[in-house]
């Protein structure tokens, strides 16, 4: 005989369905954010030991990154996106790439900012695995690149998952001294809550390794919008 099913876990789970369906986000999701705030270090070794699902316990970290960034790209869309940023350029810069391009202000600021929204995640995230995953490998040896670029997508997520709520003040040109502040301290926290007894070992590798990931992370970012405002460019004058 079949065992009777409690209806409120059948709602609960239905509930549960429904929300990865929609958003992406499920009960694995949830853990994963759940215990990349309380215990990052438990994450970061069950990605390290027993696979990319840390055992079927949590989502994939690039999966779960792409996500996070998912959210971050609405904040932008609802902040003005880049094309706040791009309407600032002096004139002697835009008009002859307007010029160019032979659309009005408003079209060639829009186009420039889907190529940029199309094209961000990807080269930034790009920039980042290639900076950062050697040295997490430098500092634990056990790691093959595999699980290297692993250790980077869970540090990123770490990183990330706090500081979604401040989010908005990054696209704010009045905030952004104490947004770029608060990014280095996030990521100095996330890296010593989640790498100790992998990445460092003592409490002065520990603020020494932090601060150069910390650093590293924000300068690859700065470098890595080079070529996505370059795409983003080069596909409003070329594109249709």
């Amino acid at each position: 005989m079949n065992e009777p099913v409690d209806p409120r876990e059948s709602r609960g789970r239905l509930v549960m369905e429904l929300a990865e369906d929609t958003t992406g986000f499920g009960l694995v999701e949830l853990r994963t954010a759940r215990d990349l705030l309380l215990r990052p270090a438990a994450v970061l070794d069950a990605y390290m030991t027993s696979g990319v699902t840390g055992g079927g316990r949590y989502a994939r970290p690039l999966r779960f990154y792409m996500a996070l960034c998912g959210l971050l790209m609405v904040v932008l869309f609802l902040s003005g996106g880049m094309r706040q940023v791009l309407a600032e350029w002096p004139a002697e810069l835009l008009d002859p790439l307007l010029d160019r391009s032979g659309k009005s202000r408003e079209m060639f600021l829009a186009d420039v900012d889907s190529w940029i929204s199309l094209v961000l995640v990807p080269v930034v995230l790009l920039c980042y695995a290639l900076v950062v995953a050697p040295l997490l490998k430098a500092w634990d040896r056990s790691l093959n690149w595999r699980r290297s670029f692993r250790a980077v997508f869970a540090f990123l997520c770490a990183w990330t998952l706090p500081i979604l709520p401040l989010s908005p003040l990054a696209y704010r040109r009045e905030y952004i001294g104490l947004s770029t502040l608060l990014l280095v301290a996030a990521a100095v926290i996330a890296f010593i809550r989640m790498g100790r007894g992998r990445w460092w070992l003592t409490w002065q590798g520990a603020v020494v390794k932090s601060l150069v990931i910390a650093v590293a992370s924000v300068v690859t970012s700065n470098i890595g919008m080079l070529p996505v405002v370059a795409i983003g460019l080069l596909g409003a004058i070329f594109g249709p």
